[in-house]
C-alpha cells in the first residue's frame, strides 16, 4: 500500500504543514537556526502530525485550531530524535547529517531542548489544560521508555513483556497522543477519542516492531542509516530477542552477546545472519500484523469517512513498509 495514499485527505494541510514547522523552530542564534532548518528539511514521513488532522476530521474540524496541535506533535517527535542522536552518536539522520555531527553534541542538547520548549510554547498558547496535561505526561513515560532502554542494553535475559512496556513507552505513546489530541481538539466525543487513542497505540507498536525488523533488513541508502545499529547499541529488538531464545543458534549468539568489548563489523553481520536464520524477522512481523489487526479493530466503532480509510491504509501501510 503506496503511503501517498494516507495523505490524499490531508495533502494541504501537510504542504502548510512544512512552513508552519520552519517558523516554529525560526531562532536569531545562527548555529542552532542552521542545524535545525536541515533537520526539518530533511523531512520524514510526518505521520504522527497527520494522525493529528486525521483524527480531527472525527469532530468539528477546524484547521486554524488543529495545525499548533499537529506541530507541536511533531516538534515533540524531532526533539526525541536529536537526544536519540546524541546518545547513539549517529552521524547521519534521514540520509543528512545529525544535528549533533553538525553542532557537537553539547550544542545538539541545546537544540534539543530549545525544540522541546517550543512544542510546549505552542501547547501552552494553545490554551487546552487537559491536552497539555497528556502531552506532559506522554513526555516523562517516553523518558522512562528510554531510560529503560538503556538499563536494558545487552541484557539478554528480558522477556517479551519487558519488550513490550519499553516500545509502549518509547514509541507507541506518541503514536496514542498523536490520534488523542486530533480528537480532543476537535472536541470529539470521549468515545470516538478513546478508540483513536486505541488505535494509535497498537499502530506504534505495530509501527517500532517494524523498524526492528527494518534495522536488519533495510537498504542503507535508503534508510539513511547503517544496518545493524540497534545490534551495535546493544538494543534487545523483538527478532533478536526471538533468536536468543530460540533454535540451534541461540547458544551462540548468547555467547556473542557476553562480549561487546570484542566486536567488530563482522561480528554485526554475523549477528544479523543469526537472527535471520532463526526466523526471528518472520515471527517480529507476525507480532506487528496482530498490533496491526488490533489497531484496525479499534476503528470499527467510528464512522465510515474518508478519514477512517486513511488511518485503515496506514496500518497497512506499517508492515509492508520498507523503509
Amino acid at each position: 500500500m503506496a503511503l501517498y495514499e494516507f495523505y490524499n485527505q490531508i495533502s494541504s494541510e501537510m504542504a502548510l504543514l512544512e512552513e508552519e514547522l520552519l517558523t516554529s523552530v525560526k531562532t536569531k542564534e545562527s548555529f542552532l537556526w542552521d542545524a535545525l532548518e536541515n533537520t526539518i528539511k530533511a523531512g520524514g514521513k510526518r505521520i504522527r502530525p497527520a494522525l493529528v488532522y486525521l483524527s480531527a476530521r472525527f469532530g468539528d474540524y477546524d484547521y486554524h485550531k488543529i495545525t499548533p496541535l499537529a506541530v507541536a506533535v511533531e516538534l515533540v517527535h524531532t526533539a526525541t530524535l536529536i537526544h536519540d542522536d546524541i546518545v547513539d552518536d549517529s552521524p547521519l539522520r534521514r540520509g543528512v547529517p545529525t544535528v549533533q555531527a553538525s553542532i557537537g553534541k553539547d550544542a545538539a542538547v541545546y537544540a534539543g531542548d530549545f525544540v522541546l520548549a517550543k512544542a510546549l510554547k505552542i501547547l501552552v498558547d494553545h490554551g487546552d489544560l487537559e491536552i497539555l496535561k497528556s502531552v506532559s505526561g506522554m513526555l516523562y513515560k517516553v523518558c522512562e521508555g528510554e531510560a529503560r532502554q538503556k538499563k536494558e542494553a545487552f541484557n539478554i535475559n528480558i522477556s517479551f513483556i519487558d519488550y513490550a512496556r519499553r516500545i509502549r513507552k518509547k514509541t507507541a505513546l506518541l503514536f496514542a497522543m498523536s490520534c488523542e489530541l486530533g480528537a480532543r481538539g476537535a472536541k470529539a466525543s470521549p468515545a470516538i477519542i478513546s478508540a483513536l487513542k486505541k488505535y494509535g497505540m497498537m499502530l506504534g507498536m505495530a509501527f517500532q516492531v517494524m523498524d526492528d525488523i527494518l534495522d536488519l533488513t533495510a537498504d542503507e541508502n535508503k534508510s539513511g542509516k547503517p544496518l545493524g545499529n540497534d545490534i551495535k547499541e546493544g538494543i534487545i529488538t523483538l527478532p533478536l530477542l526471538y533468536a536468543l531464545n530460540n533454535g540451534s543458534t541461540a547458544r551462540e549468539l548468547r555467547k556473542l552477546f557476553s562480549d561487546p568489548a570484542r566486536w567488530d563489523l563482522n561480528t554485526i553481520q554475523q549477528i544479523i545472519e543469526i537472527v535471520k536464520e532463526s526466523g526471528g524477522i518472520e515471527y517480529a512481523r507476525r507480532i506487528a500484523e496482530r498490533y496491526v489487526a488490533k489497531s484496525k479493530e479499534h476503528l470499527s466503532v467510528l464512522s465510515d469517512i474518508p478519514a477512517k480509510s486513511s488511518l485503515l491504509i496506514l496500518a497497512d501501510y506499517v508492515v509492508n513498509r520498507t523503509r
